[in-house]
């Protein structure tokens, strides 16, 4: 069969027409950018870019920052606080986030040594670091972008009853209460949480409330998120794998907690193999106040988890569901800006980095969106100890 050249055009045309057809928006809506990730861990600082509709994460930032990064504050819009845990390093960076680069600004040595977490007040003019490896809270002042030491707060109470891992006071971190005024500081080590009074920046200890003996209290919220004044006050505690939940009575110069719940971080069903290694890491509360994620680690299976707990209005918890991380040791998880999905950073493990998508009764998907593996973050064990959306 002949064709001719004008035949053989119309035909080709009408072949092309006949294909689907994916507008151009469509690619660009693909490939936009959803989030920012700011990650840290021993020497390096990254930021992965994430895109939802592409499903994937892509590192950007890839620099070579000496110490222990594994907790930062980051102040819009371009400064950056970084602890290093391995010294009394504070460090202060410049972030370029179109040049995909960190400066930094300044450091000081003024304050304490093993720094783990840092938190603002809501003003961000000061910031209050917990040292666990010194039994110390240090603050500072951060008014106009500077880092200004203010002063060094003893931990105090008496030593746990675990002579390994309860031998010294070991402040884990500081949560600022939704008034403002408070910050409440777990210690590992001494069984408490500590209240300091923020109040005409005297910077005192307010009380030290009692949790229970053993359970090394790690990382906590306060409940419920967006209110005034915290009715609860939700604590993970490492050596016991238990999620501890107090009542907050604000009395005239401190808040007093009267516990109310204690619930395992692990399912009847799945309970970690070795009870005695396992550790509580993260504890993060939905801003909806009705879903409540503790991540798991050392759980002794191929990958750890983050359980999902629903919370009743009366703060009382119940445990729904767990998913993996994909990784090992999730030291930290963390919300997108819009809640609707969890980063979790596995300091070791097949998966370096994992974003689940959280569904609307607050499961998560077992599926990753994205992940990065462990590789791209260096040696094994070398995986994201912080992980955070900063835009």
């Amino acid at each position: 069969m002949k064709f001719s050249i004008l035949g053989l055009t119309a035909a080709l045309t009408s072949s092309v027409s006949a294909l689907p057809h994916t507008p151009r928006g469509a690619y660009a809506a693909a490939e936009k950018l959803s989030a920012r990730i700011l990650l840290g861990n021993s020497g390096h600082i990254y930021i992965a870019d994430f895109y939802s509709n592409a499903g994937k994460f892509q590192l950007t930032l890839d620099q070579e920052i000496e110490g222990g990064n594994s907790w930062m504050a980051f102040s819009s819009p371009n400064l950056l606080y970084a602890v290093d845990e391995n010294s009394d390093n504070l460090r202060l960076f410049e972030v370029d986030l179109k040049g995909n680069k960190l400066t930094k600004k300044t450091e000081s040595k003024e304050g304490s040594t093993g720094v783990v977490h840092l938190e603002f007040n809501k003003a961000k003019t000061r910031l209050v670091g917990a040292a666990y490896g010194n039994g110390t809270m240090d603050v500072w002042n951060t008014e106009k972008g500077g880092l200004k030491f203010i002063k060094t707060i003893k931990s105090p109470g008496e030593l746990g009853p675990n002579t390994e891992r309860q031998a010294a006071s070991h402040p884990h971190q500081s949560n600022l209460d939704p008034s403002g005024r408070y910050f409440a500081v777990n210690d590992l080590g001494t069984d408490s949480v500590v209240i300091i009074d923020s109040k005409d920046d005297a910077w005192k200890v307010a009380s030290n409330n009692k949790v229970t003996a053993g359970c090394g209290p790690r990382h906590g919220v306060f409940y419920p998120s967006g209110a005034e004044k915290a009715t609860h006050y939700i604590v993970g505690c490492e050596l016991s794998n238990t999620a501890i939940v107090y009542k907050v009575t604000y009395e005239e110069n401190t808040l007093s907690f009267t516990e109310s719940q204690t619930i395992s971080t692990y399912g009847k069903d799945e309970p970690p193999k070795d009870p005695k290694k396992a550790a509580v890491g993260e504890v993060i509360l939905a801003p909806n106040n009705k879903d409540l994620y503790i991540s798991n680690r050392l759980s002794g299976y191929d990958t750890d988890s983050i359980a999902h707990f629903t919370i009743a209005k009366c703060g009382t918890l119940t445990f729904a569901d767990s998913v993996s991380t994909g990784g090992l040791l999730p030291r930290m998880i963390s919300f997108s800006a819009t809640a609707q999905h969890v980063f979790a950073g596995n300091q070791d493990g097949p998966s370096g980095l994992v974003v689940l998508k959280r569904g609307s009764n607050g499961k998560l998907q077992e599926k990753p969106i994205a992940s990065l593996p462990g590789s791209k973050f260096g040696e094994a064990g070398f995986g994201p100890q912080y992980v955070q959306q900063i835009i």
